[in-house]
């Protein structure tokens, strides 16, 4: 849909209003008062003037310099079935009949599971790829099974450069950066949360050393504490091979390996992410025993999904014996410590619950939620043989998102409790 462009032809322009003559009443008009009918007549124009130019240049320039040039680039993907090398196993589907102790079947957020898992790895020789996943052939056409953003969709859409690569970079810089050798792409939409980066980001990497071994360059974000700690810890990479995606949001290389894994709505958790993520970081771990502890997980930090009546859920947690945590205030390696030595874990929904992975089995675990509320704990708990339960709020809102601030009953945090 083109965008809407406000209109600036007028008969008349004085000061940067434009002035409507009329002799019975005079006014001055602004833009904004232009009919919206015009104004979409002439966005419309503007729209197929450009498709026009671009069916006239391409015989000369070419799909990439056409889609750079117009801030697009061409909307019809390739198959990438002629770029798989390997194959792992794929994920299953989670059967919400079976598995109790998640609400009723109303209870659930629940989108529409893709029809489509990602399963595998890719070699595109002479492609790039952007910092939000998009994965690109030589021929600058987006390679389907390559692009992660492609699967939440059931409808492919079209991808303006604009909306991932800045501004102020494209300006600088018209082409993808060039790295020569071999690229492994690790990029995702939200890389930038914890949850994302634990179950998504780093299985990637870890399917890119056990197939391929040494690779010259890694494209992913590098930014945030939790991904410079985690890439630390695991000292599989150096400095020197990491491509930050916040500095160089777009590069192409002689070649590109596109590890292709993600955690789906209405899937398990496959195993073999738990299973490496369990024997990758738990050994780092003091190994003397220590006193299980029951623990609440604040956002007090958190910009959304905040508890307003926290200081009454603290006071009577605090009762209970239960220890107060943020989990911004702790590294990595002490949170992974935190959830392990865990007995009773109480948190609102949010990224620090993937911390769950972590926990033994048998650890009872109590989301929060506001009025909406989504499954992705619910099925890493059943995953990982925890005792589940889960707490909506009474609170009466007429348009409930998953984001909303919410109050939780105190009475129902005492019931979950009382079931140990």
């Amino acid at each position: 849909m083109p965008e809407l462009v406000k209109d600036h032809a007028s008969p008349v322009v004085r000061n940067g209003f434009f002035a409507k003559q009329d002799t019975l009443n005079p006014t001055i008009v602004t833009p904004k008062s232009v009919p919206i009918q015009k104004r979409w007549e002439l966005a419309k124009f503007r729209a197929m003037l450009k498709l026009v130019l671009a069916y006239l240049c391409y015989p000369f320039w070419g799909a990439e310099r056409v889609g750079h040039w117009f801030g697009i680039v061409p909307y019809l993907p390739v198959s990438g079935l002629q770029f798989i090398d390997q194959t792992f196993t794929p994920p299953e589907r989670f059967d919400y009949a079976r598995c109790h102790g998640g609400g009723d079947e109303n209870f659930w957020d629940r989108p529409t599971p893709s029809h489509v898992t990602l399963n595998h790895t890719l070699l595109i020789p002479e492609g790039s790829a952007d910092q939000d996943g998009f994965v690109f052939g030589r021929n600058s056409r987006p390679v389907l099974e390559a692009c992660h953003p492609f699967r939440q969709r059931m409808k492919y859409r079209r991808r303006r450069w604009r909306d991932s690569v800045p501004v102020a970079y494209r300006t600088r810089h018209p082409r993808p950066r060039y790295f020569s050798g071999r690229i492994a792409v690790l990029t995702s939409q939200n890389q930038h949360q914890y949850s994302h980066w634990l179950f998504d980001v780093l299985p990637r990497l870890a399917k890119v050393q056990e197939f391929y071994g040494k690779t010259d360059y890694y494209f992913l974000q590098y930014s945030h504490p939790f991904q410079v700690e985690t890439i630390n810890q695991l000292g599989c990479i150096s400095e020197s091979q990491i491509v930050n995606s916040m500095q160089i949001p777009w590069v192409c290389g002689d070649e590109l390996v596109v590890p292709c894994h993600q955690i789906f709505f209405g899937y398990h958790f496959p195993w073999w992410v738990c299973k490496w993520l369990r024997e990758t970081f738990l050994p780092m771990q003091d190994v003397c025993l220590k006193p299980k502890r029951k623990i609440y997980v604040s956002r007090v930090l958190a910009e959304r999904r905040l508890v307003t009546n926290e200081r009454e859920l603290v006071d009577f947690l605090c009762q209970q014996g239960f220890e107060i945590y943020v989990l911004e205030e702790f590294s990595f390696v002490e949170q992974v410590a935190l959830f392990q030595d865990a007995e009773v874990i109480v948190a609102p929904h949010g990224s620090g619950l993937a911390n769950l992975v972590f926990c033994d089995p048998g650890t009872h675990v109590i989301e929060l939620f506001p009025a909406r509320a989504t499954d992705a704990y619910f099925r890493l708990s059943v995953d990982m043989d925890l005792k589940y339960t889960c707490i909506k709020t009474r609170d009466i809102i007429s348009h409930p998102r998953v984001s909303d601030n919410f109050s939780i009953c105190v009475e129902d945090v005492r019931d979950a409790l009382s079931q140990d």
